[in-house]
């Protein structure tokens, strides 16, 4: 793929194929004339991500499920001028993008899997920051709903899990 205008994608559109070729993207945005509206990326040729320019990518990423098995996914990173933000934004299984935060997700990896319960626990970017630091990962908070369900499930015991995103 050569990157030129045909080569921008929309975010609900975007492939694991198209990460492959190009694991970073940017938002294409002031891009309307050309017909493309804000949803739109357009591939990089980054092998890593410039901690220098204020921009937002959307970058290639691996997630680690609570059985183990690991997918693609890809994470949303805001450079700003003093910190560098990540969100995970979806997990890339066959031709759906199943959001991390969705009630569907769970199901449809415990189908996947044929493993009841199944979820993504942690992320860990394809490139790394440019700054020579190994790439930036992090792992999954679970809902207050399914903690309290958890515990009240173990006796109110802390639930496995609960940890915060560390980027």
């Amino acid at each position: 793929m050569t990157i030129d205008l045909e080569s921008r994608r929309s975010i609900r559109k975007i492939s694991r194929a198209d990460f492959a070729a190009y694991p970073v993207w940017e938002w294409a945005l002031n891009e309307e004339s050309h017909g493309h509206g804000e949803s739109f990326l357009r591939p990089t040729s980054l092998d890593s991500i410039p901690a220098s320019l204020v921009r937002r990518y959307v970058v290639s990423a691996t997630t680690t499920l609570s059985d183990a098995s690991t997918l693609p996914a890809c994470v949303d990173v805001d450079v700003g001028l003093k910190a560098v933000d990540f969100a995970p934004m979806f997990i890339l299984l066959q031709d759906r993008h199943l959001d991390f935060g969705g009630a569907e997700t769970i199901t449809v990896l415990s189908y996947y899997t044929r493993l009841a319960g199944t979820r993504p626990l942690s992320w860990q970017l394809a490139v790394p920051l440019d700054n020579g630091a190994a790439a930036p990962g992090g792992v999954f908070r679970r809902s207050l709903l399914a903690r309290l369900a958890a515990r009240l499930r173990r006796g109110g015991t802390r639930a496995r899990g609960d940890s915060i995103l560390v980027p």
